[in-house]
C-alpha cells in the first residue's frame, strides 16, 4: 500500500470519525432538549397537583367551618392533604388536633368495611366518633379556620 493511499484512508477515517462525533453530539443535544421538556412538563404537573391540594385544603376547612363536613372526615382528609403539601405544620400546636383525630379514628372501618358492619357496631363507632368530635370541637374548628387562612409556602421547582 502506498503512502498516498494510507493518507487518503486516514483522511476518510478522520472524516467519518468527525461525522460520527457530530452525529453523537446532535443526538445528545436532542435527548437533552427532550429531557428538559419532560422535566418542565412534570414540574407543571406537580405545581398543578400542589395547587389543587392547597385549594382542597381550603374547601374542606370551609366545609368544616360551615358544618357541611363532619369533623372526623374533615380531619382525615386534611391530614392526608397537609402531609402532601407541608407536613411539618401538623406538629404545630394549632394543627395537632388534626393528627390526633386521625390517629384516634384510623382503626374505624370505612367504605366497604363500614357497609359490612352490623347496626350495633356502626352505632358503637359512631358514638366514639361523636364523643371525640365533641371533646375536640373548639380545637378542630380553630384548626380549620387557621388552615383556611394559611398561606402555604408554594410549590418549589426541582431545578
Amino acid at each position: 500500500m502506498s503512502s498516498n493511499t494510507l493518507i487518503v484512508l486516514l483522511a476518510v477515517f478522520c472524516l467519518l470519525m468527525f461525522g460520527l462525533v457530530g452525529w453523537l453530539y446532535m443526538r445528545q443535544r436532542s435527548a437533552l432538549k427532550t429531557n428538559q421538556a419532560r422535566i418542565a412538563g412534570l414540574q407543571d404537573m406537580l405545581k398543578k397537583q400542589y395547587q389543587h391540594r392547597v385549594e382542597s385544603i381550603g374547601v374542606i376547612a370551609s366545609a368544616m367551618m360551615d358544618k357541611q363536613c363532619e369533623y372526623t372526615e374533615g380531619c382525615i382528609r386534611l391530614k392526608q392533604l397537609v402531609e402532601q403539601v407541608e407536613p411539618e405544620i401538623l406538629a404545630q400546636d394549632e394543627y395537632k388536633v388534626i393528627e390526633l383525630m386521625y390517629s384516634e379514628t384510623e382503626h374505624m372501618p370505612i367504605k366497604e368495611q363500614w357497609t359490612q358492619l352490623d347496626k350495633t357496631a356502626k352505632q358503637k363507632f359512631t358514638q366514639q366518633r361523636f364523643k371525640l368530635e365533641a371533646k375536640h370541637e373548639v380545637a378542630i374548628h380553630a384548626a380549620a379556620v387557621a388552615l383556611k387562612q394559611r398561606q402555604f409556602a408554594g410549590y418549589q421547582n426541582l431545578s
